[in-house]
């Protein structure tokens, strides 16, 4: 008799255990799962804030190389990549409202992106304008690998549609720098 007594206990033990470890129904229902629809828009939101955030960078970046490089050409590669960011950026907005994903693009800098204008701003003469030329380089195919990437899952039109321009023009505009390289 004492025996089956235990015997009853452990089982209700090893009952209770089972419950306790195992998800019961509430916790099945706090387990939803996200809609492929939503999951698109997260990427879609997380990609046109990477999209801003570069492309504002990159403009602030440009603003001082307009006015701080040493060189002319520096300057004027400032100014064009402050036109080309301007416009990217205003295209990039219009795309968000488009999609209704305006609210997820950044208003200024992050952090990180402050620093590196920082970095930035100490550097004088010729050392400026080595470090923004190369800094253009490596950001630009940067930029062309996520766009890539992106083009490949958006399914978005607009959005589409802007990163194909992008990638034109970031091609292009790395052709030109490698071209007049090749010619120094």
């Amino acid at each position: 008799m004492l025996t089956d007594k235990l015997l009853t206990l452990a089982f209700g033990l090893v009952f209770l255990l089972m419950i306790a470890c195992s998800d019961g129904p509430e916790a099945n229902q706090a387990k939803t799962t996200t809609p492929p629809a939503v999951k698109e828009m997260s990427r879609s939101a997380a990609f046109l804030d990477y999209a801003a955030s570069t492309t504002m960078l990159q403009a602030e970046l440009a603003r001082l190389a307009s006015e701080r490089a040493q060189s002319e050409e520096v300057k004027a590669l400032g100014t064009e990549m402050l036109d080309f960011y301007g416009r990217a950026m205003k295209q990039l907005q219009q795309v968000a409202r488009a999609e209704g994903l305006h609210t997820s693009l950044p208003d200024s800098l992050g952090s990180a992106d402050r620093a590196t204008v920082e970095e930035f701003g100490k550097l004088t003469g010729a050392a400026f304008d080595e470090h923004y030329k190369a800094y253009v380089y490596e950001s630009q195919q940067s930029q062309l690998d996520h766009y890539g990437e992106m083009l490949l899952r958006a399914e978005e039109e607009e959005i589409r549609s802007w990163v194909n321009e992008m990638q034109l023009q970031l091609r292009a505009r790395l052709q030109l720098a490698a071209q007049y390289d090749s010619a120094r």
